[in-house]
């Protein structure tokens, strides 16, 4: 930046004091000149207005159309107009506006206002520019959908008019802006979906629009689909116990149903043969008083008219005769169980009753006349000091000297046991079995001498080799059986 010499500082206030004198003088500024709007829009078949705002003591102003034919001028406080074939009888001219009425699309341009300041001191003629921008205003908006719009398909929507320039279009479902996506494409007049489905379903607006007028328009979208896979219910399912779901006589009722737009259409197939029309009644299919013969395999089919597309699931009804439920089932376990478990209870008691009940030898009672059964001693270790006292021997002369005992008359096997009398003389001789004994419990053979002290109880028949001598009452009681007993004798020879 150059710097003025100290004395030439002065200069522009020295040449601003002859603006008096000189009009032309380099001190004056161009008129401030602004617009009320900028730019103007404006729709076709209305008034534009250009208002300008500047001096309000100007000379003169003037307007000039985008092609830089004069429109006319503001001067001694009117109007003056030129003759323009484009605007005739259309431009009206004010202290600071310009209007066009009505406008048209060939009037947007650049227009150019000129405003002559006169004699305002400090203050020179300047112009200015404001674009007027002309539409038409939308009109005759129409939202288009398709007929038939199937899911899976591709799905076209389209939003026309019949005016509008310079217009924009806003999407709209439910209230909501449709943003694109991968399904989605949106464009100022179509909405295509590809792949279509039920969800896309409801209510679209277009919306379009410019700087001068908008207009919205709705329509309502239907997917047709289906029909999706049937669900089959049964309404008295019986649930027995190793199968069955239905009982001989009863009325079975199968439902069948499935999602779809139209409506599906419904049919029945049994064991592969169509179901008689009068049975079915939309997707129920009703089996009256069920014999087993109507067992097997049911088949719902759903076909769509509009889709032609069709669906079908399968349900087994096995129909049998007798019917048991997991309950009775169950019950009939429990019984069984709880019956078990009482009889193994009885059992334990019985055992017990007879355990307790059963006579013990060693307890027995021991009568005055007969005498006590030796008790075996207890197996302990031999006293080192004592030996154990060896048994009484009786000489051969003495033994051979002794008589022989007869065994008892025959009587029964219960009174066969001895009675207990007491002895004159305590006998030493040889037991031999009598007749009697022979009959009822078989022979006795003794072969060699046996010597018994104390009673001497045989059971089953006694085989002997030798004599017997017994010491006291001798005891007999024999039982039948193949068992030998060989008595031998105790007594030291």
């Amino acid at each position: 930046m150059k710097i003025l010499p100290e004395g030439m500082q002065h200069a522009p206030v020295v040449l601003c004091l002859l603006a008096a004198a000189w009009p032309a003088a380099l001190c004056q500024n161009p008129v401030p000149i602004q617009f009320q709007t900028s730019p103007v829009p404006a729709r076709t078949g209305a008034a534009a207005v250009l208002e300008v705002i500047t001096v309000s003591s100007a000379l003169s102003i003037t307007w000039a159309s985008p092609t830089g034919i004069t429109l006319g001028l503001w001067v001694g406080g009117r109007a003056v107009l030129s003759n323009v074939s484009q605007y005739a009888g259309r431009v009206t001219i004010t202290a600071t506006q310009l209007q066009i009425s009505p406008v048209l699309l060939m009037d947007t341009g650049n227009y150019t206002v000129i405003v002559d300041p006169g004699s305002i001191v400090g203050m020179t003629r300047s112009s200015s520019s404001v674009l007027l921008h002309v539409f038409d205003a939308v009109a005759g908006v129409k939202l288009s959908v398709p007929p038939v719009a199937l899911e899976g398909g591709n799905i076209s929507l389209t939003c026309t008019r019949t005016m509008g320039t310079e217009t924009s279009t806003i999407w709209e479902k439910g209230g909501a802006a449709i943003s694109p996506d991968y399904r989605i494409t949106v464009t100022d007049n179509s909405l295509v979906i590809n792949p279509g489905n039920r969800s896309d379903a409801g209510v679209y607006s277009c919306t379009v629009y410019n700087l001068v007028s908008a207009m919205t328009t709705t329509a309502s979208l239907t997917v047709y689909y289906g029909p999706d896979a049937p669900v089959l219910q049964q309404n008295s399912q019986a649930n027995c116990v190793g199968g069955g779901q239905a009982v001989v006589g009863q009325t079975v009722q199968l439902t069948c149903t499935s999602v779809s737009l139209p409506p599906a259409l419904f049919s029945w197939q049994q064991n592969g043969q169509s179901v008689a029309a009068d049975q079915v009644n939309g997707g129920v299919l009703t089996l009256q008083a069920i014999t087993t013969n109507q067992s097997g395999r049911y088949v719902c089919m759903a076909r769509n008219a509009v889709t032609t597309q069709t669906a079908k699931q399968s349900i087994d009804i096995t129909i049998v005769k007798t019917c048991l439920s997991v309950g009775a089932v169950a019950g009939i376990v429990v019984a069984c169980v709880l019956a078990i478990i009482f009889i193994i209870i009885a059992i334990i008691l019985l055992l017990c009753c007879r355990h307790r009940d059963k006579p013990n030898p060693s307890s027995a009672p021991v009568t005055q006349n007969q005498p006590k059964q030796p008790v075996p001693a207890q197996k302990t270790q031999p006293s080192a000091k004592r030996p154990p006292t060896p048994p009484p021997v009786l000489p051969l002369s003495q033994f051979k000297a002794l008589p022989r005992q007869h065994l008892p008359e025959k009587r029964p096997i219960q009174q066969l046991r001895p009675q207990h009398k007491p002895q004159p003389k305590r006998s030493i001789g040889i037991v031999q079995p009598s007749p009697h004994w022979n009959a009822v419990h078989g022979p006795a053979h003794m072969h060699g001498p046996a010597h018994m002290h104390g009673p001497a109880h045989m059971h089953g028949p006694a085989h002997m080799h030798g004599p017997t001598h017994t010491l006291g009452q001798p005891h007999s009681h024999m039982h039948a059986g193949p068992q030998k007993q060989v008595f031998r004798s105790r007594m030291r020879y």
